[in-house]
């Protein structure tokens, strides 16, 4: 019953090469960088930037629909999810007065 373990091929063993031919492409035209007008996420980023000082890691517990809807606000924002809580409890914490 016991059938000796039969050791599959690796086909990047085979004695048959494949080439390739690479063909060169043109070089593509490169044109001058456009100034664009700073857009919301950009400015929602920097200020995360210069809140950045000694983070420590924490736990909490919320609505599983709050934090969809704040999983949602943060992808707008182009946030990571741990910054747009940061945010928001500041800007709580700079409305009440703390």
């Amino acid at each position: 019953m016991n059938t000796p373990f039969k050791k599959r091929i690796n086909p990047m063993d085979s004695p048959e090469q494949k080439t390739v031919e690479v063909q060169q492409e043109e070089e593509p035209v490169v044109e001058e960088p456009v100034q664009v007008a700073p857009q919301p996420k950009v400015q929602a980023r920097k200020q995360a930037k210069e809140v950045a000082s000694i983070k420590e890691k924490y736990t909490a517990v919320m609505d599983k629909q709050l934090r969809k809807r704040v999983k949602v606000a943060s992808i707008n924002l182009g946030l990571d999810y741990s910054t747009f809580i940061e945010l928001a409890v500041r800007e709580k914490l700079n409305r009440e007065g703390y």
